[in-house]
């Protein structure tokens, strides 16, 4: 396996792996939750757009490596590796998006 290969693989496991960590802390039991600071509705969008460019740009990270690795090596199992990674950054895309589009912390009195 090449270094180039190597690099490639352990940053897809490592992106997949923490998109992962985070969706699993995200859907823990509400015991476990720390609760949010109001926010004012300005405020609030604001962050729930950082969120979602971050979320995306997650994802656009994910598949430009996925192909990379694929690109360099398209005559073995790396496809089917590579779909199988595809699958998952979609999936993790999706979940995160619905959390922080349903995101609603408590708007701060008198605002």
């Amino acid at each position: 396996m090449s270094q180039e290969r190597f690099v490639g693989l352990f940053i897809m496991i490592f992106t997949v792996a923490g998109t992962l960590l985070l969706l699993a802390f995200f859907e823990r039991e509400a015991e476990g939750n720390i609760p949010f600071d109001c926010l004012n509705p300005t405020e609030r969008e604001r962050v729930r757009d950082i969120a979602l460019r971050g979320i995306d740009d997650g994802l656009q990270d994910a598949v430009s490596n996925l192909y990379s690795v694929w690109y360099k090596d398209p005559n073995t199992e790396q496809p089917k590796r590579a779909r199988v990674g595809i699958v998952n950054a979609i999936n993790a895309h999706n979940r995160a998006r619905k959390f922080a589009l349903d995101w609603s912390p408590p708007t701060c009195p008198g605002e």
